[in-house]
């Protein structure tokens, strides 16, 4: 029997630590380490999960309506001293001192180093690879599990959700672009120091490696995916001088490429593979999510960077309240 004080003591530890690693996973993701992002996700939900166990536990959860009076009037449960809010059992230490000697590398994981990821969702137990049949530890079947796979590490979205922020890219950018002068548009701001215009310059040359590693993986029997990375920044800086036009011209003709390639594929040619180098053997959608992943972060960080530059530049829009510009798609479609 777990008394009370243990009870609540374990309640926040979990709590904290659900938090500690999510933000973590954020944090690997901007700094596009997918694999560890995984990991990192994979042990938050350790902690909710168990977390949740432990809210149960305390007889905090009642039926919906006494649930929704407590949100009402104000849930104070109380709380004692935590302890280490990121205690992890074996099996996550070693994966975890994998993800250190990797960084130490100035690298993610690889596919060899870190297989998929399954965790019980009624007790929280984490495995590696597929997992039991049943949870050793509470029985849970493993259909019960959550799973965090290699091919799901960029994010889970199909062929219609990919499409569908591909094809509006374009014209999030021209509203994004729309109503700044030529001087806004190639001044630099925003914690990269670059203009939107260079911003953009930078979603081309990933747009180019994308649709180059596509072409591969249609037109040829599980190629090599190098690993290699895209332009930085900082090379995107001769689209400063462009003009705008110029620079939503040469958007708009690549991403043009890009879906003509696309366009019509069927779900079978979607989940052909290519071997990557650090995802191990990856369907398309894999690095049609990548793509995405990448270019919608940016967006949001053009979108601040217009916000910004337009309180800066006291401009009139920046006191009207705006539309939001880059659209919201949910994970699935």
């Amino acid at each position: 029997m777990i008394d009370n004080t243990s009870l609540q003591r374990s309640l926040c530890d979990l709590s904290l630590g659900f938090t500690a690693y999510h933000a973590w996973a954020v944090q690997a993701r901007h700094e596009r380490l997918y694999n560890i992002a995984r990991l990192l996700e994979a042990a938050s939900n350790v902690k909710r999960i168990r977390a949740e166990l432990a809210f149960r536990k305390s007889h905090l959860v009642a039926n919906c309506a006494k649930n929704i009076q407590q949100a009402l009037t104000g849930l104070e449960p109380q709380t004692v001293m935590t302890g280490k809010v990121t205690k992890i059992n074996s099996l996550l230490y070693t994966l975890l001192q994998r993800a250190s000697q990797a960084l130490s590398e100035g690298r993610d994981l690889r596919f060899d180093e870190l297989g998929d990821l399954a965790i019980c969702t009624s007790c929280g137990e984490l495995y590696e690879g597929a997992g039991p049949e049943a949870c050793l530890l509470c029985g849970t079947v493993r259909e019960g599990f959550l799973p965090f796979t290699c091919n799901d590490a960029m994010g889970t979205r199909g062929p219609h959700g990919i499409m569908g922020l591909l094809g509006c890219a374009a014209n999030v950018i021209e509203r994004l672009f729309d109503g700044l002068s030529e001087e806004i548009l190639s001044a630099p701001a925003g914690p990269y120091n670059v203009s939107l215009k260079e911003m953009v310059g930078h979603l081309i040359a990933f747009d180019e490696v994308f649709r180059e590693r596509a072409w591969l993986i249609l037109e040829t029997n599980s190629p090599v995916i190098s690993d290699y990375n895209p332009p930085h920044l900082a090379e995107a800086e001769p689209y400063r001088y462009k003009s705008s036009e110029e620079v939503l011209e040469a958007f708009r003709e690549s991403r043009g490429r890009t879906l003509s390639l696309l366009r019509g594929l069927t779900n079978a040619a979607w989940h052909r593979v290519g071997k990557h180098e650090v995802y191990g053997i990856i369907p398309l959608t894999h690095q049609g999510n990548w793509i995405i992943s990448h270019e919608r972060s940016h967006l949001i960080d053009m979108a601040q960077m217009r916000h910004n530059l337009l309180i800066e530049h006291n401009v009139k829009q920046a006191h009207e309240l705006p539309p939001q510009l880059v659209p919201h798609l949910p994970e699935e479609e």
